[in-house]
């Protein structure tokens, strides 16, 4: 036993996640088959699957049916079961851009266009930020 202490000591720590995942909070329903729907909190999802948190009782490899925002109802495995928390695989891989709809619908993330711009300042010609309340400036007249 002393031993593979020591192994797993030496050995590196790696992250064993196959997808990224966005931290979101969600509240929605999920039920196992046969039973009435339970409030969930996702905190966590990626194109694979999701973390939450609950107070029904739910069991590892359990099948349940989640609904989420801009998707519908979709169906997972129970993963792991930790307390109150869970992590959950779906039974399809999510598309990519189905997962930024949800992100979308949560207002965990900006809609796709509106990231070209985040993060950066609009200028002026002169290169100062411009002035809200200020009337439109950019209207040529010729």
């Amino acid at each position: 036993m002393h031993i593979a202490a020591k192994v797993a000591l030496e050995s590196p720590v790696q992250n064993q996640r196959r997808a990224t995942r966005e931290n979101i909070l969600v509240s929605t329903t999920m039920r196992a088959s046969g039973n009435h729907g339970v409030d969930i909190v996702i905190r966590n999802i990626s194109s694979l699957g999701f973390m939450a948190e609950t107070n029904g009782e739910f069991e590892a490899d359990q099948r349940v049916r989640v609904r989420l925002p801009a998707l519908g109802t979709i169906i997972a495995r129970i993963v792991w079961v930790k307390d109150e928390q869970f992590g959950a695989e779906f039974a399809e891989e999510v598309e990519l851009s189905k997962l930024r709809a949800i992100l979308a619908a949560t207002g965990a993330a900006p809609p796709k266009r509106a990231r070209a711009t985040r993060g950066k300042t609009r200028t002026t010609p002169s290169g100062e930020a411009p002035n809200p309340s200020a009337p439109d400036s950019s209207v040529i007249i010729g």
